[in-house]
């Protein structure tokens, strides 16, 4: 399945192979948006007060509520919810981001799905099978609920 899930992922490329030869090189391939797949970018802030408005504490848990594949880049802290492409539709607030068609983002080797001490990107939630994306509408519930979650500490 690893095997299938890769070749899926690097075909988001013109030239696949240049994805492998990434994974090979730095554990992280730089893979084009829009085509096979695109991505919300969430904010630790959001995912963590999303998760506390929710009930989880721990933010895994409610990223397995989205059905699909999520990055976790530490040095950044950011995630990465991968969806199926669509128009970007309005905005989402500071704290998320859609990138489609003209983004690229660094997607980590097949694999390589636990937190490490080097700041390197890791699947928080491994794609189960080839193009199983993230559900849009769990993502865009989960936006809403850590915005209004972080409004409220505002507002506080």
């Amino acid at each position: 399945m690893r095997n299938a899930t890769a070749a899926w992922l690097a075909a988001s490329l013109n030239r696949p192979a240049d994805a492998y030869t990434q994974w090979a090189d730095r554990r992280l391939a730089v893979l084009a948006l829009g085509g096979r797949f695109c991505a919300f970018r969430l904010t630790d802030e959001l995912v963590h007060a999303a998760g506390n408005a929710t009930g989880f504490s721990n933010p895994t848990t409610i990223l397995r509520t989205l059905a699909g594949p999520v990055i976790h880049d530490p040095r950044g802290r950011r995630y990465y919810a991968l969806v199926p492409p669509a128009p970007p539709g309005p905005d989402h607030g500071p704290h998320a981001t859609y990138l489609g068609l003209g983004h690229y983002i660094g997607v980590p080797r097949v694999g390589e799905d636990q937190h490490t001490d080097t700041w390197s990107s890791y699947w928080a939630i491994p794609m189960p099978a080839p193009g199983t994306l993230c559900d849009p509408n769990r993502v865009l519930r989960l936006i809403r609920a850590g915005t209004a979650a972080l409004d409220e500490e505002t507002d506080a």
